[in-house]
């Protein structure tokens, strides 16, 4: 699974358990390599192991999903979505797909 370099870093240090995204990328139980995106190379040795997946809607994100997420709360995960992702756009179902480093 594809992350940008600095979500990688809050990932190997344990502070991001948790990625959402527009479509179902795994189920639980696969095990995928830990990439950077941008740089298609850069494979960092590590594997994720997909734990649950589920879908959510937005509005029904909270301060725990945000750590998870690897945010200090919700509203810093919402100001990332807005920049890097979509719209912060409530009623918006996503996939998210809770994982550990294997």
């Amino acid at each position: 699974m594809m992350f940008k370099k600095y979500l990688i870093d809050l990932i190997l240090a344990g502070k991001k358990t948790m990625t959402s995204r527009s479509k179902q990328l795994y189920k639980a139980g696969d095990v995928t390599n830990l990439m950077a995106n941008r740089d298609y190379s850069k494979e960092t040795g590590k594997y994720i192991k997909i734990t649950k997946v589920y879908q959510k809607a937005l509005a029904n994100f909270t301060n725990v999903d945000a750590h998870k997420e690897g945010f200090q709360n919700l509203q810093s995960f919402q100001q990332y979505w807005i920049k890097h992702i979509d719209p912060w756009n409530p009623i918006q179902v996503v996939w998210v797909h809770e994982f550990e480093v294997t």
